[in-house]
């Protein structure tokens, strides 16, 4: 084992030894959801690195080049030629456009109140200062990009928070071996340290991640020992990790990073998180999170989605498919009112920029929020549940929702319910059945006032057993889905 991971891993052991967390879950149960993240309900997140190079298919193109079944595997046939490995890319990966006070300008006006940049991807590249691996771009490029990124955002008022996906390049380059077996990732023990392991099953089955991959002893300590530096490094807010963590080895490491962490974060006098997926921790000891999905009704704790403004790809892509600001402000609003957090990708371009698509979806979202805020942040759920109407977008990886004029979610705080329209067409007339005047299945409280946030347009309201009724002399001039604030006594 290396010995500065060895040392890592002692000093990992006597920081939980003289805290207050424990590596076993009832102790990790006393962590609380930080009330920053409680409050803040939406954040950036950032897929960049050197697969955006190729900017080809997504950023899994280092894992995909490699074979030639797949259109990145033939892309890269064509274009580079078999002898191209990946290491070639990262020579090129040169953002000389990089700024980021501009990022973090950017993301303010968006709306953001958090913002998690992939410090590590599953191509095993750190976009950070590492003592733990040479491949890290302080050590590449001579600059620490995720370090800058945080300063500009917290100058900004920004919170800082890291996303880490190293867990799986344990096996993430493993269809070289597959594929390309006169590739240096197969022949060199050079460059061993940067491709991992790239382990592969004896029954040659790449993709069988979960039931034929396991990984390894000295693979967890490695593990632990980067989330450990990481951490101590950069100090975030937060911590997210991919989803091999989940399998039952890296259950005893991951305790141990979780205890860590809190500790460290106790040191620090900082409220903290770590997001995780498909019951990795035990519930109540970190946020859930579901990636490009949805939870089906609102959940006790604090959760979280993360999805990306472009369809097809975290990272750029030459070919990327974007969803439109409407299609965006949807889902933060359905995610909210399920009292969830929202976390949206950008994927910037290798030279540091980022497109014309993602800046002006950022930008409407922030026009949006400007407006429509105070349903959104601190918002809590109304007592009739998470929404109305037929569309119920549930489960991950479930997208491309079509919400109908009969959708509606709502927000609340103390006094106001928060009622937005889904459909996004204007009516003059509409009635919200969940909202009527009863004793349960409804609401008791007396409504003093209707009014649409943003606009002066007039609101007239009749409130019964059957619903709650709202006329609209004319269309309201707000972006889409605009929001019908109801005073309440």
């Amino acid at each position: 084992m290396d010995k500065k991971i060895a040392e890592y891993l002692e000093l990992i052991d006597e920081v939980i030894s003289k805290g207050k967390f424990k590596d076993n879950w009832i102790s990790l149960s006393a962590h609380k959801t930080p009330s920053w993240y409680r409050a803040g309900r939406f954040g950036i997140f950032i897929h960049w690195g050197v697969y955006s190079v190729p900017a080809y298919g997504n950023e899994w193109y280092p894992r995909n080049m490699y074979d030639p079944l797949t259109k990145e595997g033939r892309h890269h046939l064509k274009v580079y030629g078999e002898k191209t490995d990946y290491r070639a890319f990262i020579e090129k990966f040169k953002p000389d456009k990089y700024n980021a006070e501009e990022w973090a300008a950017l993301f303010r006006a968006s709306g953001a109140r958090f913002v998690m940049p992939v410090c590590e991807h599953h191509d095993g590249v750190k976009m950070y200062a590492s003592e733990l691996n040479r491949w890290n771009m302080y050590a590449l490029n001579g600059r620490d990009y995720i370090a800058e990124l945080k300063g500009a955002l917290e100058a900004e008022g920004l919170t800082f928070l890291a996303s880490s996906h190293r867990a799986e390049h344990y096996w993430f380059m493993n269809k070289a071996r597959k594929y390309r077996p006169g590739s240096e990732i197969v022949t060199s023990e050079e460059y061993r340290d940067l491709y991992g392991p790239a382990y592969l099953p004896p029954t040659g089955h790449a993709d069988k991640t979960d039931r034929e991959i396991d990984a390894t002893e000295d693979w967890l300590k490695d593990w632990l020992a980067s989330s450990a530096e990481l951490v101590d490094r950069l100090e975030p807010s937060a911590v997210y990790f991919d989803w091999w963590i989940q399998k039952k080895e890296f259950k005893p490491y991951l305790k141990k990073f979780l205890a860590y962490y809190y500790n460290r974060a106790q040191e620090w006098g900082k409220e903290v998180t770590v997001f995780y997926k498909v019951g990795a921790v035990m519930k109540g000891c970190a946020t859930f999170d579901v990636e490009r999905g949805q939870v089906k009704e609102i959940r006790e704790d604090v959760w979280q989605c993360d999805t990306a403004i472009a369809r097809n790809s975290w990272g750029y892509t030459e070919g990327n498919k974007f969803k439109s600001p409407t299609e965006l402000i949807q889902n933060l609003v359905d995610v909210v009112s399920k009292n969830g957090c929202f976390m949206l990708n950008v994927g910037p371009k290798s030279d540091g920029t980022i497109c014309a698509e993602e800046r002006a979806a950022l930008e409407a979202i922030g026009k949006w929020l400007t407006i429509n805020g105070e349903a959104i942040y601190s918002a809590g759920t109304a007592e009739v549940g998470f929404g109305e109407g037929p569309t119920k977008p549930a489960g991950q990886f479930k997208e491309n929702t079509r919400y109908t004029l009969k959708d509606y979610r709502f927000t609340y705080k103390t006094g106001a319910i928060y009622v937005f329209p889904m459909g996004c067409k204007y009516r003059s007339e509409m009635t919200v059945k969940k909202l009527a005047f009863r004793s349960e299945r409804g609401i008791r409280y007396t409504i003093r006032k209707a009014e649409i946030l943003g606009s002066d347009v007039p609101l007239t309201f009749r409130h019964d057993e059957s619903g709650l009724h709202l006329t609209i002399p004319r269309d309201p001039g707000v972006p889409f889905p605009y929001c019908i604030k109801l005073t309440v006594d």
